[in-house]
């Protein structure tokens, strides 16, 4: 039998991550160059809302996104790097 809460629960987190804007985002600094980037509409220990991990390196900024899949980036500021996980659309 399915569990219908868990399809609405599935629903709900795709809603929030197609209408993510960047006052959504926090970062939380885990090193001197490293941030874990967070969905702050979300519970922190609730697992979706670990949105991925930004790097500093000589090449820029390391973003490495988590959800369904993985994905990962190359920014050239910290500010490009978190705008990477903005899905809202401006305008």
């Amino acid at each position: 039998m399915l569990d219908a809460g868990a399809s609405l629960d599935k629903a709900w987190y795709e809603r929030m991550a197609e209408n993510r804007e960047r006052g959504d985002i926090t970062l939380d600094r885990l090193s001197d160059h490293e941030w874990r980037v967070s969905d702050r509409r979300l519970d922190e220990h609730d697992a979706p809302s670990v949105l991925g991990i930004i790097e500093q390196t000589e090449a820029g900024f390391t973003v490495l996104e988590i959800n369904e899949m993985v994905a990962q980036w190359t920014a050239d500021s910290l500010d490009d790097a978190v705008s990477l996980f903005v899905t809202a659309e401006t305008g």
